[in-house]
């Protein structure tokens, strides 16, 4: 018995140079070969033709019409309808080689013999390499027989046997092919096999219907424009795992059906526990083989889909997490962008007045900027992910981790310079303020406390005023250079303004310190230290005064 197809044939003829097309054509030969018998729906059922499923030894199937003259009273188009089906449900191959059909007309009319014949030679689509005709068998019909036997009338090649043990005797196929209505061992049933038949080519088409329904999906997730949004590529990505789903299941359905049919196949109608022998039943052999080969190919549609599906859904999750990195990118660029110039103006801000520094719009930019750095840093490191898995929007991501790494540099850098700035500032206005407080310290004392008293000895003020003067070490003014340096590059507008009055201040209460220790009648040798100390704050303000008045 030749298969239809073998799984290796058909995989290497499914790919390569074979188109689409071939599926949809084969498609609608199934199709058509139903929609054949759909105008005749009980003709199939009068068992006009049947199919045993013999061959000869050159394997040209053999065809019997039955001893029932069914095919004579049949119309023109009936007749033309049953042969061709009968021929179109055999293999290219085998309608190519030609057909042997046996013609048993031992109890029927050599009218309705000629009529049949005829009816063969019309209606027939394919080649017939012979023609067994047993002869009516009455010696009535025998008697008009010698007249009728003109094989050139018919044009076909016509073997006229009396009887169907001659049917062998040319060697030309064995007893082993006919059916026991011709005296061989062949089982056959024909509501059996119209039953059996219509379901295989129900399950043919079936899966000929969804290996054109694999290649529609895959075409269409094939030629589906990548959208822009999240939210729609999520939606697809949905949509696909749908239609993938769904023909996972139907050719899985469609595997499980085969499996199902077979074992209908393989068993007796009246007892299914007992298995067919298939070598005396070559026609359900030829059904299991159409289904075997049906499922071999739903296993290579699955496989075929499947092998799609592992390079295109991770194309899809690429899709789909450059939607998120763009989202974030775009949600994001502005708002730094903002905290960046807001940094700059900050930065204006801080030389003019710490005062101005000082308030909750400034505290609220620190802040922003501290929580979008950690997340401009989770985007670029979403973006150098997607471009170590070869990302295919590559071009597209390593510009915006680039600009996203000079943004985030810039940030961090000009916040550091920022509190750096500030904090020196602060710095220095601290020491500003607590030079002024001392001053005005320094004149309260020298007017109420520092005179000599019955309860306060002279000795007592002067070490009084020792700690007092020991006192203005905490806002460091004695040392030129480093006040210098830090006033050059951190004081403010305001702190040019103030400063230089200050030193003044604080070298005349210096000053009026020292006088004071000097009218109490303190030593010499206290004294020049004492002026040491006012000839180095005399220098720094000096300096001071010349850098404010620049």
């Amino acid at each position: 018995m030749e298969r239809q197809t073998s799984a290796d044939s058909y995989t290497s003829s499914r790919t390569g140079s074979e188109k689409d097309s071939d599926i949809y054509d084969e498609l609608r030969d199934k199709m058509s070969l139903i929609s054949m018998m759909a105008p005749h729906p009980d003709l199939l059922y009068k068992e006009a033709i049947t199919a045993p499923g013999g061959t000869t030894k050159e394997r040209h199937p053999i065809l019997v019409i039955p001893d029932n003259a069914r095919l004579g009273s049949l119309t023109d188009e009936e007749a033309s309808c049953l042969l061709s089906y009968y021929c179109k449900i055999h293999t290219h191959a085998e309608q190519k080689r030609g057909f042997v059909i046996i013609v048993d007309r031992r109890n029927d009319t050599w009218l309705a013999t000629r009529a049949t014949l005829w009816k063969i030679r019309e209606h027939f689509p394919a080649p017939v390499e012979l023609i067994y005709c047993l002869e009516p068998n009455s010696i009535l019909q025998k008697t008009f027989g010698a007249g009728l036997k003109q094989v050139n009338g018919y044009n076909l090649p016509v073997r006229f046997l009396q009887k169907a043990e001659d049917l062998c005797s040319d060697g030309f196929f064995t007893l082993d092919q006919l059916p026991p209505t011709l005296g061989g061992p062949l089982l056959y049933d024909h509501k059996t096999w119209c039953s059996h038949r219509l379901a295989v080519e129900k399950y043919e088409m079936n899966t000929c219907e969804l290996d054109a329904e694999s290649t529609d999906v895959m075409d269409k997730m094939r030629n589906t424009d990548l959208p822009n949004e999240t939210d729609e590529t999520d939606e697809m990505i949905k949509e696909q795992l749908v239609m993938r789903n769904h023909l996972k299941t139907d050719v899985n359905e469609g595997i499980k059906r085969g499996n199902a049919l077979q074992e209908v196949m393989l068993q007796f109608d009246n007892d299914k526990k007992k298995v067919v022998n298939l070598e005396r039943v070559p026609d359900r052999m030829r059904n299991i083989l159409t289904i075997r080969d049906c499922m071999e190919r739903l296993a290579f549609v699955e496989k075929q889909f499947d092998n799609f599906w592992s390079e295109h859904y991770p194309m899809l999750l690429q899709c789909q997490q450059l939607r998120k990195f763009e989202v974030k990118f775009r949600n994001l660029w502005p708002t730094m962008n903002e905290r960046l110039q807001a940094l700059n103006k900050l930065n204006d801000k801080i030389e003019q007045s710490v005062d101005l520094v000082k308030s909750e719009a400034v505290a609220d930019i620190i802040q922003d900027i501290e929580e979008i750095t950690p997340q401009a840093k989770d985007i670029l490191a979403m973006g150098k992910r997607l471009i170590a898995t070869r990302h295919y929007a590559d071009d597209s991501i390593r510009p915006k981790c680039k600009e996203l790494e000079g943004v985030i540099a810039l940030l961090e850098s000009k916040s550091r310079n920022c509190d750096e700035k500030l904090a020196r500032c602060t710095e220095l206005e601290e020491r500003i303020n607590k030079a002024e407080k001392w001053c005005r310290d320094g004149m309260d004392r020298l007017g109420a406390r520092w005179t000599i008293t019955p309860d306060a000895s002279a000795a007592g003020i002067i070490h009084d005023i020792d700690a007092f003067l020991k006192e203005a070490d905490a806002f460091k003014l004695d040392n030129p250079k480093e006040f210098h340096n830090l006033f050059k590059t951190h004081a403010t507008r305001e702190m040019n303004e103030r400063l230089p009055e200050l030193l003044r201040e604080v070298e005349e209460v210096t000053e009026l310190c020292v006088a004071r220790k000097t009218s109490l009648g303190w030593s010499k040798e206290m004294k020049d230290s004492t002026d040491g100390r006012r000839s180095s704050l005399s220098v720094a303000g000096s300096r001071f005064v010349r850098a404010g008045s620049r």
